[in-house]
C-alpha cells in the first residue's frame, strides 16, 4: 500500500526475525525504491527502540531530503490514498507531526528516566510459556534493581538529569528533513540521557522538540488514527471499518491479520 514513486521505503527488520528475507520484499513493490538498513535485536521498552529509529534515520538522510520521515510499524497501514497522504503532507509543508500526552511529564513515568533499567534488553514479549516465566525472573530483578537504586539515591539518574523537562507522547512520528537532521546530531546525548531506560522512545523525541525551535511547528496531532480506549492500543476489526472511514488521519494502527484479517482486505481495497 505504500508503492508509489514519491515514496522510499527503508525497513528495519529485527535481527531475531531469522526468516525474513529481504528479496521476497523486494518483489513486492513497482514503484517505491525499498532500503533495508542494518539490523540489530530489538527489545520492547528498550533502548534498541530507540536505537533501531536513529538507525532508519540515518540510513534515510544518507539517501536524501525527504518532505517528510515516517515511522511506522508492521502493525500500521495509510487509510488514505497515496496521492492524498502525499497532498496533505505538502500542503503541511514544515510541520512536525509529534503527539504529546500533555505538557507536563507525567510523575507516574518517573520511573522511566529516573532509574537505570540495565536489564530491559533481554525482555521479550509474552508469547510463549518459556518466554513468559524468563520475563518474570527478569521483571523481578529489574525491580530489585529499583528498589536497590531508591535506597542508594545517588546511582540513580536524578542529578545527571536535573535540568532537563522530560515530555512523553506516541512514539510514531511523522517530521521533517530539518528535525530528522537536528535529531541525528543529538546522538552522543540521546545515547547518554536514555540508555538503560524504560520505553523511551515515547520520550526521547518529545524531549527534544520541546526544548528546541522546532516546538514551534508541531501540528495539532500526529496524523495517526490510535484508540486507547478500548485497548493498548486496540486491534481494529471489520467492525470498525466505517469509523476508519471517517477518520481524517492518514495511518492507522493497530491491525493483526491473526485476529482480524477481513478489514486489512478491506481498506487495501479503498487505498490501494
Amino acid at each position: 500500500m505504500l508503492d508509489h514513486p514519491q515514496n522510499d521505503i527503508f525497513i528495519h527488520m529485527d535481527a531475531k526475525n531469522k526468516l525474513y528475507n529481504p528479496s521476497d520484499t523486494l518483489k513486492l513493490v513497482k514503484f517505491s525504491n525499498i532500503y533495508h538498513t542494518r539490523r540489530i535485536k530489538v527489545a520492547w521498552g528498550g533502548y534498541s527502540q530507540i536505537e533501531a529509529e536513529m538507525i532508519l534515520l540515518e540510513a534515510s538522510t544518507e539517501n536524501g531530503s525527504y518532505e517528510h520521515y515516517h515511522l511506522l510499524s508492521g502493525a500500521d497501514l495509510p487509510i488514505k490514498k497515496q496521492e492524498d497522504i502525499i497532498a496533505f503532507f505538502e500542503e503541511h509543508h514544515g510541520l512536525e507531526f509529534v503527539s504529546f500526552q500533555s505538557d507536563i511529564f507525567p510523575a507516574d513515568h518517573e520511573v522511566r528516566v529516573r532509574f537505570y533499567h540495565p536489564l530491559q534488553e533481554y525482555v521479550g514479549r509474552d508469547r510463549k510459556f518459556f518466554t513468559r516465566v524468563r520475563n518474570f525472573s527478569i521483571r523481578k530483578l529489574n525491580g530489585a534493581c529499583i528498589k536497590f537504586q531508591k535506597l542508594f539515591q545517588k546511582i540513580t539518574r536524578r542529578e545527571r538529569n536535573r535540568g532537563i523537562n522530560f515530555q512523553k507522547g506516541s512514539n510514531w512520528f511523522s517530521i521533517t528533513d530539518e528535525l530528522a537532521r537536528y535529531v541525528l546530531t543529538q546522538k552522543d546525548w540521546i545515547r547518554k540521557v536514555f540508555c538503560y531506560t524504560f520505553c523511551c522512545d515515547e520520550v526521547f523525541l518529545h524531549t527534544i522538540v520541546r526544548a528546541s525551535d522546532f516546538r514551534n511547528r508541531l501540528f495539532r496531532n500526529n496524523a495517526r488514527f490510535i484508540d486507547w480506549k478500548r485497548g493498548g492500543p486496540y486491534v481494529f476489526t471489520i467492525d470498525d471499518l466505517e469509523e476508519i472511514k471517517q477518520s481524517e488521519a492518514m495511518f492507522a494502527r493497530k491491525f493483526d491479520e491473526t485476529k482480524d484479517a477481513a478489514i486489512i482486505r478491506e481498506i487495501q481495497k479503498l487505498y490501494s
